[in-house]
């Protein structure tokens, strides 16, 4: 049987203790082996942020761990849904397979004689009526899944395309349709430049800067998304 987090006790606590671990994890690994371009390296295999299968992007801190998660995982996908979305989609959870939790801020509202008030309740108050209520916030957080982990290639296959679509590395090899700028694109041929500009340079799959020598390495051929990005390397 597919299993969320742990219900018992404070989720969103253990959902922040599992991010703080995996944060450890990953620096430990970037620091055993010097690595150098980032989180996850760059090379993601999809271009997109995580977003649910509604299409809804996640945003803040579940942006960035639900990003670790699938390139730990090595997913296709960053496209995640609940165990109720894959029962919507006629389509089930495999068996095993282990969720990811999601994170949400919520509150818990007493007025001045203790009774509970709801969320909605507060928010229509005015300032005023405020004021008297203890408000404590706290982190909850609910189990999600890669579609990965489902069967939903196999009972929505067209879906499945369109995400495999939509989720597609454009690939560029060379700079047709790219944007250009003439003046630097001289500046380098010509080599007018106070620091030396080589274009046919990687090092690591990643355009550097090679502060020891004093060259500025740009990566004329790497798979650039556009050309504002070739430009603003560094």
């Amino acid at each position: 049987m597919a299993s969320g987090t742990d219900s018992q006790g404070n989720s969103g606590q253990a959902a922040i203790d599992r991010f703080a671990a995996m944060m450890i994890e990953r620096m430990q690994q970037m620091k055993d082996t010097g690595w150098k371009q980032g989180w996850i390296g760059g090379a993601s295999g999809y271009a997109g942020l995580p977003q649910n299968v509604g299409g809804r992007n996640y945003s803040g801190s579940n942006s960035f761990f639900l990003q670790m998660h699938t390139a730990a995982m090595n997913y296709q996908l960053p496209v995640y849904l609940t165990f109720k979305q894959a029962h919507n989609l006629k389509a089930h959870v495999l068996k095993g397979e282990k969720a990811f939790p999601v994170v949400y801020w919520d509150m818990m509202i007493k007025d001045s004689h203790g009774k509970r008030i709801s969320t909605e309740e507060y928010r229509a108050m005015s300032k005023e009526e405020k004021k008297d209520m203890d408000v404590i916030p706290f982190i909850k957080s609910f189990p999600v899944y890669n579609v990965a982990q489902t069967n939903l290639a196999e009972v929505q296959p067209e879906r499945m395309q369109k995400l495999m679509d939509r989720f597609k590395v454009p690939e560029l090899r060379d700079t047709e349709g790219m944007y250009t700028h003439a003046a630097l694109d001289r500046m380098v041929e010509t080599q007018q430049w106070l620091c030396p500009i080589r274009a046919d340079k990687r090092e690591n799959g990643a355009a550097h800067e090679g502060a020891v020598q004093y060259r500025c390495f740009s990566g004329r051929n790497l798979p650039w998304w556009n050309g504002v990005l070739f430009y603003h390397a560094p």
